[in-house]
């Protein structure tokens, strides 16, 4: 049996990379492989010389949505993934999804030296596929520069996440903003050196702030992977403060949905369900431990071939937690599904699968 009436994935990578070794300077530890995966370069139009290339792996997640009961994914581009395969894995499997936008080929051109970087052209790119039918939202996270090297202090890094937001103010879609980390990968923990929003989601506040009308969606809810839950203590912080500000929960193992279930300031309808299909991020599994299971890469295991199953956790996590707590079957149907369906605008068959009560 399905959990809920209409369950919504709203973090799904169905595009996937392929490395050719022969072709690829990557150490043998891979570690230079997370830089080539930026600038991979599709399938059908790379050349013997292009060392890693990306595919449409939409095969694989139409496998897990039959599986799993999975009705609709929110498609995201990370690492090279373009918007324009995801414009036609969504032309090909009309109603099953819709998908965020980011300015990949900007980013691309000016990792290749190209063109520079410019805000003007990453926002007039997303500004173009906000304009096509399916791109809901921004995302994954807020991109910058990525030829700088050097920490971005909060007030120029601000200046230009407000780019981001104008955008989205203009389409009326949400932005995503990129919460959690991992720790097994070569990028390792460096991360928060660049990006101040990353290591402090507190700060989306002062966004909010500047743009009320802009909805935020905390991808992984600030538990990408590892166990330390102080960045979801602080998404769960600014959720309680702005009734339009989501997070995906379905990185969350059964004790940690408690966190906003228990918070009274954070409504049932400000929950997603979201993980992170298509990541290389394994299962962690620690029995009698707390928390039972995580996810996150271990360095010295080496990368997953296989497709990680995201799904049958996540989805049995929650179902523990429903039945511990006597969810109301309603708020479960929120929370698989019935916000994103509000949030995304998506259209469903039946508009009264899920909770809502007309004032008298």
């Amino acid at each position: 049996m399905k959990l809920g009436r209409f369950v919504v994935e709203t973090h799904c990578h169905a595009q996937r990379h392929a490395v050719r070794m022969q072709a690829s300077e990557a150490d043998s530890d891979y570690s230079s492989l997370p830089d080539m995966m930026k600038t991979a370069v599709p399938a059908d139009e790379a050349e013997d010389d292009d060392a890693v290339v990306v595919y449409d792996n939409s095969d694989r997640v139409r496998f897990d949505m039959e599986t799993y009961g999975v009705d609709m994914c929110v498609l995201l581009p990370a690492f090279g993934m373009t918007n324009a395969i995801h414009e036609q894995i969504m032309a090909e499997n009309p109603g099953k999804f819709v998908a965020a936008a980011a300015p990949v080929q900007t980013k691309k051109k000016a990792l290749r030296g190209e063109e520079e970087w410019s805000w003007d052209a990453a926002c007039e790119e997303l500004d173009h596929w906000l304009s096509k039918d399916g791109f809901v939202m921004t995302g994954e996270g807020i991109r910058r520069d990525p030829t700088r090297t050097e920490p971005i202090p909060w007030d120029e890094r601000k200046d230009d996440i407000r780019k981001v937001f104008d955008v989205a103010a203009r389409h009326d879609v949400p932005v995503r903003w990129h919460t959690g980390y991992v720790s097994g990968y070569a990028t390792g923990l460096g991360i928060f050196d660049n990006f101040p929003d990353w290591s402090d989601p507190t700060l989306a506040s002062q966004m909010k702030a500047e743009y009320p009308e802009v909805p935020i969606v905390f991808d992984h809810g600030g538990m990408q992977a590892t166990w330390r839950e102080h960045h979801v203590d602080q998404c769960c912080q600014v959720a309680a403060s702005f009734d339009d500000v989501y997070l995906e929960i379905g990185l969350y193992w059964k004790d940690l949905l408690k966190k906003p279930m228990n918070d009274p300031n954070i409504g049932v309808d400000q929950l997603l369900w979201g993980t992170d299909w298509g990541a290389s991020m394994p299962e962690i599994s620690q029995p009698n431990e707390d928390p039972p299971f995580y996810w996150d890469q271990v360095a010295d295991r080496g990368l997953p071939a296989h497709q990680v199953d995201f799904w049958g956790p996540s989805l049995r996590q929650l179902r523990k937690f429903a039945m511990d707590r006597d969810l109301p079957q309603e708020d479960l149907n929120l929370i698989l599904g019935g916000n994103a369906v509000r949030l995304f605008d998506i259209e469903v068959e039946d508009d009264r699968m899920f909770r809502n009560y007309i004032d008298l």
